[in-house]
């Protein structure tokens, strides 16, 4: 009898330029990637998912089309894929010396996006490699950027408006207990306006939202290589989960293994 293959595995490596993440899923996941340091370039290896980005952009993205997730925009997602591959590049590393910039999506049907994926392909696994050199890391990541930039161009019509006045406020202070109201004064919206907004623009309340920003910044405490932190209820405390149980739960749904688990598999001791 041969064992069932796992339904979550995650691979990553490179620098903080450039870095390549690989994953596998049980199968169909939907939630909200809010703003984040780093742009993204994901490809979807199987399957198909929905995209939509905090303007109320919607793409339909099969499997082997490159998609730009820009560093200072949210994005909801619902997808069946089991595998895809994630390109995390910094904004300086594309030239951004102030605020990061907004990227367009390609069209469906644009050759254009060819040199990416057959980059992907030839240097994903120059790129995860801990052995390489820093002088060929630095090239490689020249070469990989050279090749974004050619792939996505960007776009400077991101102008400030209210559901990024509120994202940026949910961000800010995930660490505090804020609700609702709150979240609506930083956006200067009724708590109504607010939840209208996140529901059509993101298909999730604001309280949903927060709670994700908040296991996501679990998870990088969780599986941060330096110390400090000493159990998963410090943790879950420090980000506003009450409910240890519960927390639990939600956290396994969202990344596909528990939060002792992330712990043992990143190598990580607590007293």
């Amino acid at each position: 009898m041969t064992s069932a293959e796992p339904t979550f595995a995650y691979e990553t490596g490179g620098d903080d330029q450039v870095s390549l993440h690989r994953i596998r899923t049980a199968g169909p996941q939907a939630g909200t990637i809010g703003p984040r340091p780093d742009h993204v370039v994901f490809v979807l290896a199987d399957g198909h998912a929905v995209l939509t980005d905090d303007d109320g952009s919607e793409w339909q993205v099969p499997a082997g089309r490159p998609m730009m997730l820009s560093a200072p925009v949210a994005y909801a997602f619902d997808t069946d894929a089991t595998a895809m591959t994630l390109l995390h590049v910094a904004p300086s590393a594309l030239g951004d010396t102030d605020e990061p910039s907004v990227f367009v999506q390609p069209d469906p049907d644009d050759p254009g996006v060819a040199p990416l994926l057959a980059l992907l392909r030839e240097v994903g696994d120059r790129i995860v490699d801990p052995e390489l050199g820093t002088t060929d890391r630095a090239a490689l990541n020249r070469r990989v950027t050279t090749v974004v930039l050619s792939t996505f161009t960007r776009s400077r019509s991101d102008v400030e408006h209210r559901l990024r006045r509120a994202i940026r406020f949910v961000h800010d202070h995930a660490g505090e207990p804020i609700e609702v109201a709150d979240i609506a004064v930083g956006a200067g919206l009724s708590e109504r306006g607010l939840q209208d907004l996140f529901r059509r623009r993101l298909a999730v309340s604001p309280m949903r939202y927060l709670r994700e920003v908040r296991l996501d910044r679990a998870h990088l405490e969780l599986t941060a290589p330096r110390g400090g932190i000493r159990t998963v209820r410090d943790v879950a405390h420090r980000w506003q989960f009450a409910h240890l149980g519960r927390f639990a739960a939600h956290y396994r749904r969202r990344f596909g293994e528990g939060p002792n688990e992330s712990m043992r598999r990143t190598g990580r001791t607590f007293d």
